[in-house]
């Protein structure tokens, strides 16, 4: 089985989706973490989906690097320290933002690489449906 499918890809990036990659690894213990701490079923329900959209989105991600990454729990535990110090809203509107970031670094790799437009999709949706637990 050929674990990376682009044999063209510059080290740059190949850098670029080895953090990205980190990075969603990383998110879903954060997400895991999110869900387990809060108490409102529909954001716990959200939270969970979402962790399982990171770790396809890793999925996707090593097919590229052809590297098994760990995930960190050093995120996770900062988040959930934000979450208890400073509340829900405020860790909500932060957690928004950094999904619509994490799309927006996709942007430059979906042309030669198009299956991240699916992780791409997914990273605004999630900052859509963070961003709605504001209003609910």
């Amino acid at each position: 089985m050929e674990t990376n499918p682009y044999k063209e890809i510059t080290k740059a990036e190949k850098e670029k989706i080895i953090k990205a990659q980190q990075g969603e690894l990383d998110a879903v213990i954060l997400y895991l973490k999110l869900a387990e701490t809060i108490r409102e079923i529909k954001n716990k329900e959200i939270f969970l989906k979402i962790a399982a959209d990171e770790g396809k989105h890793a999925g996707i991600l090593r097919k590229y690097t052809g590297e098994n990454l760990k995930p960190k729990n050093f995120k996770a535990f900062i988040v959930i320290s934000i979450y208890k110090i400073f509340g829900l809203k405020f860790t909500i509107k932060m957690l928004a933002e950094g999904e619509f970031k994490a799309a927006k670094k996709y942007y430059s790799l979906v042309e030669k690489f198009p299956n991240i437009q699916e992780i791409l999709k997914d990273e605004e949706l999630h900052g859509k449906l963070i961003k709605d637990m504001i209003n609910m």
